[in-house]
């Protein structure tokens, strides 16, 4: 299971890749120190998830994991945790303890009858 960090510079390269250290640096939700930041990404290459190029002096990073790919590792992950397992499950408990508008009601439907209209990136 990836960490804060390690989560943080997925969300910063999957939003615009390749960057350097110091543009995902100046991105994270929280200071997160220079040596502190190259060890991740360091570890987060040697582990696949990003590739590392060099351009002059500088290194410039990418991801290797395609955003839906790791959504669906992580929540399976939580649904081991929190549903025996079960992703059906666990939708189901989120979808009971949360408060839904009438429009996302009727695209859960739209999804479940395998109806589902593509939706705009901004949408949600």
């Amino acid at each position: 299971m990836l960490n804060n960090n390690e989560l943080e510079v997925l969300r910063l390269l999957w939003e615009q890749s390749p960057r350097k250290p110091a543009d995902l640096q100046g991105g994270f939700g929280w200071a997160i120190d220079n040596g502190t930041l190259r060890s991740v990404l360091t570890g987060m290459v040697d582990r696949g998830l990003l590739k590392r190029e060099r351009d002059g002096r500088a290194y410039f990073y990418s991801p290797r994991v395609r955003r839906e790919t790791q959504l669906k590792r992580v929540i399976g992950r939580i649904a081991d945790v929190f549903a025996s397992g079960s992703t059906g499950e666990l939708l189901m408990s989120l979808v009971k303890n949360e408060k839904l508008s009438d429009d996302k009601i009727q695209r859960l439907r739209e999804i479940a009858d395998g109806r589902e209209q593509p939706q705009s990136k901004g949408q949600s």
